[in-house]
């Protein structure tokens, strides 16, 4: 499915993924082999750091745990772990992939992961350490698992918003502007001079406060479709985006 820069419900992940991710998850199941692998890639690139993070606090080595979360996405793809959920009414994404893990993990799959990366199984990219230090982070602060899980779900959340806004500039051949107002997305957006930004383009202040504020329009646009891609149908982006973010006010 072709991305248009104007289409603010656009995913940005390629042909033969639907818009939400929901579709993502059940058109896999009747999908041939190729397609599926394409499926599991893109479900572990956008979830496997809160899938990780929980794993990982259950108490599991990091090899342990890298071997859970392939093992997880594989059997989630292959159908195994939706049996008996019917479809995209079962709500949140965030929330139905956390319950999904909970069961998987309670079940015997460390005796019987024989097989894991061999056999024609689909190995995706890890990168272990780059969440170990939250782990730390969040035994520190007495942080349970699934909270835990939700933070880092929140966090990828604004990460494929940020993907998706770059590359519609990127598209528009506006990278070097992407570059020079990301930071205004940032919790520093108050240490941002518009006088400094402006003349560091050579426009007026004016222009540069109205080019920001339309980039950050946009931002929060691309947040709420990729919001949307997780929830169903009837559920409002704006509550979970409440929720997510309350998630980094509480003590």
């Amino acid at each position: 499915m072709p991305t248009n820069s104007s289409n603010p419900d656009s995913t940005g992940g390629g042909g033969f993924f639907p818009n939400t991710r929901w579709s993502m998850v059940v058109a896999a199941q009747e999908s041939p082999g190729i397609e599926r692998g394409e499926a599991l890639a893109e479900l572990c690139r956008l979830y496997w750091r809160p899938v990780y993070l929980f794993v990982r606090q259950r108490g599991n080595s990091p090899e342990e745990t890298e071997d859970l979360t392939q093992e997880f996405f594989y059997r989630l793809i292959d159908g195994e772990l939706l049996q008996g959920v019917s479809g995209p009414e079962r709500g949140r994404l965030r929330s139905f992939i956390c319950v999904v893990l909970k069961r998987f993990l309670s079940d015997d799959y460390h005796r019987r992961m024989t097989q894991k990366r061999g056999g024609g199984q689909i190995v995706v990219d890890i990168d272990g350490p780059s969440v170990e230090g939250q782990i730390k982070d969040a035994g520190s602060h007495s942080v349970d698992p699934e909270r835990a899980f939700d933070r880092r779900w929140a966090l990828d959340l604004l990460d494929e918003a940020r993907r998706r806004l770059m590359e519609d500039y990127q598209r528009a051949g506006k990278s070097g502007l992407f570059e020079r107002f990301e930071p205004t997305i940032s919790p520093q957006v108050e240490q941002i001079s518009h006088a400094i930004l402006a003349d560091e383009l050579g426009m007026s202040e004016g222009a540069v406060k109205v080019a920001v504020h339309r980039f950050r329009h946009r931002y929060r646009e691309c947040l709420i479709s990729a919001l949307r891609d997780t929830l169903a149908k009837d559920e409002d982006p704006e509550e979970e985006l409440r929720y997510l973010l309350s998630l980094f006010s509480r003590a």
